[in-house]
């Protein structure tokens, strides 16, 4: 019997996880915090809407767990090891990726916020998004809505070589077109397939780049992730890293 998704994150976690132990109460079981932060996220209630019960903790419980994980970059650390996990064996050689962006309202403001260039003005943040052809999110990151994606470009592309084995092609919509980033790519043998300012439309980049925008539109499946309501930026990346998290290891309990 394969384990449940919360079950082979907390075991992930447990494993990596090489905080001190102190006398006392001993902590909540991690399948118990991963099992409530997976509502949290999926139905995006208020923190002070998650009350401690049998087999959920309480919303003081998970925020304390959450900046605890980012200080010590554990989601990271388990967002690699799963996708290692979903994509070990001969199929490792080279992946096939896609980048692009989304961007959603933050109506209460805080970090990583800025006008959005595509609602309005309005304050917003930016998703940046790296998918594997098959539909895997190797990187996630968040900033201001009125960042340009060719700031993310560098960023992206390390946090996506450190999961993967080696990346021969790289696709990506005219908002990354830049010598730079192009340079980038050649310079660690990644073939870019970066579509140029201006070039008529007709090259079949859009047949890829369908699997990121799913990739996106999975993210923003979590109500907590499609309306910004978190102020603090490190909550809002563990948050995104963690919905990525929870794709691969629902792929990995299916089969």
């Amino acid at each position: 019997m394969r384990p449940t998704v919360a079950d082979l994150v907390a075991r992930i976690i447990d494993r990596v996880d090489d905080r001190p132990r102190g006398p006392g109460r001993p902590p909540m079981p991690t399948a118990e915090i991963i099992e409530t932060l997976r509502f949290f996220l999926r139905e995006g209630v208020q923190w002070r809407e998650l009350q401690a019960a049998d087999g959920r903790a309480s919303g003081s419980t998970l925020r304390r767990r959450l900046d605890e994980w980012h200080t010590t970059a554990l989601l990271r650390r388990v967002h690699a090891i799963l996708v290692r996990m979903a994509r070990s064996g001969p199929d490792a050689a080279a992946w096939d990726v896609v980048v692009d962006s989304c961007s959603v309202r933050a109506k209460r403001g805080g970090d990583l916020t800025g006008p959005n260039p595509t609602d309005r003005g309005k304050s917003g943040t930016k998703y940046h998004v790296v998918v594997s052809t098959d539909g895997l999110p190797l990187a996630v990151m968040p900033s201001a809505a009125n960042v340009h994606d060719t700031m993310l470009f560098p960023d992206l592309l390390r946090l996506a070589q450190v999961v993967c084995t080696a990346i021969g092609r790289l696709y990506a919509d005219a908002g990354y077109d830049s010598a730079d980033n192009r340079w980038l790519c050649l310079r660690d043998g990644v073939q870019p397939h970066i579509r140029k300012v201006g070039e008529p439309h007709g090259s079949g980049l859009g047949k890829v780049r369908c699997v990121v925008e799913h990739g996106c539109a999975w993210l923003l499946a979590n109500k907590r992730l499609d309306r910004r309501q978190d102020r603090l930026g490190r909550i809002v990346l563990s948050l995104l890293t963690a919905a990525a998290i929870f794709i691969i290891a629902n792929r990995l309990s299916a089969f």
